[in-house]
């Protein structure tokens, strides 16, 4: 017994060494010191997650091509983890999702600090839209690193802001990747149309830019349409947008959101106190009893990590 005790626990060990020697291998000059470091996060992270030691280790090596440094993916790795938890998928997928839709969103940033706050708050958010609307976490996500993330970030819109029209979207039965590029539209086209015909515009009393120009809230851009469309059929409205310089491809995008403002105003409300939602959430999903028995699992794993670090030599 105690012979495959030490050969399992070997086992262990080697496989997490090999993760972890694989994941550090694309961060350059990794010291003993701080190696030690990720291990024990990434063991910590199995610990009290439904994900392996090797999972965790391996996550490592998304967050360095997402271009995150050895102490940023330290701090970024329990985040990735909840995020993973609380989506519903595995932790290699939840690392490229999360961090895709951080950087299109252009809320990368070197210091470390700064770094985790943004990117626990594009967790929070997309968790919280798929509580509030008929979508996933990881459609909100492939939404938002689908062109979504790069066209709100180049007019200077958040998180919060985009994910509310997304969530209009997903009730409509428009997701994923298909919702980023509606959404990329209606924001190219609300610009390229206003600039192309502004006296249409001014005449019909509406407005995508304010004083300062600035692109005003989406909400309030499609409420002033929807005033100008009142009492028009669809395909009064449909001309008239024609007229307006919409593009056919955007047309229909922006037809699903006529009649939604208010909609759209009160998600945005909502996803603006989502803080704390991917905590709350995967903490539910760990009360499973397949859950509970996964994490004692990873109990007994870890000591045998322990042992077999001990024996390898």
């Amino acid at each position: 017994p105690l012979l495959a005790i030490g050969a399992l626990s070997v086992k262990a060990a080697a496989s997490f060494d090999q993760a972890m020697t694989t994941s550090t291998a694309i961060m350059g000059d990794v010291s003993a010191k701080l190696r030690k470091e990720m291990e024990d996060t990434a063991r910590t992270v199995a610990k009290t997650t439904t994900f392996s030691h090797e999972e965790a280790a391996k996550s490592y090596y998304y967050l360095a091509s997402a271009g995150l440094s050895a102490q940023q993916s330290i701090k970024a790795m329990p985040a990735v983890a909840k995020f993973a938890q609380a989506g519903a998928f595995d932790m290699a997928r939840a690392t490229d999702l999360l961090t895709d839709a951080q950087s299109a969103l252009g809320l990368q940033v070197k210091d470390t600090t700064q770094n985790l706050t943004n990117m626990t708050r594009v967790s929070d958010v997309l968790v919280r839209a798929n509580v509030l609307a008929n979508a996933t976490t990881e459609q909100f996500s492939e939404a938002l690193t689908n062109k979504a993330g790069a066209a709100l970030r180049l007019l200077h819109k958040d998180v919060e802001e985009g994910a509310a029209v997304l969530a209009v979207y997903a009730n409509q039965g428009l997701k994923g990747a298909a919702a980023g590029t509606a959404l990329m539209m209606v924001l190219r086209d609300l610009q390229k149309a206003s600039l192309k015909q502004p006296e249409v515009w001014k005449k019909m009393g509406v407005a995508v830019y304010d004083s300062g120009g600035n692109m005003r809230n989406v909400a309030d851009i499609i409420g002033d349409l929807e005033g100008a469309f009142e009492g028009l059929s669809d395909k009064q409205v449909r001309a008239r947008l024609t007229a307006m310089g919409f593009t056919d491809k955007s047309i229909a995008a922006t037809q699903s959101l006529l009649g939604q403002s208010e909609a759209i105003r009160d998600y945005e409300k909502k996803l603006r106190s989502a803080g704390g939602t991917t905590d709350e959430v995967a903490k539910k999903q760990l009360e499973a009893f397949s859950a509970k028995l996964e994490l004692l699992k990873s109990k007994f794993v870890d000591i045998g990590i322990t042992i077999g670090t001990e024996l390898m030599p």
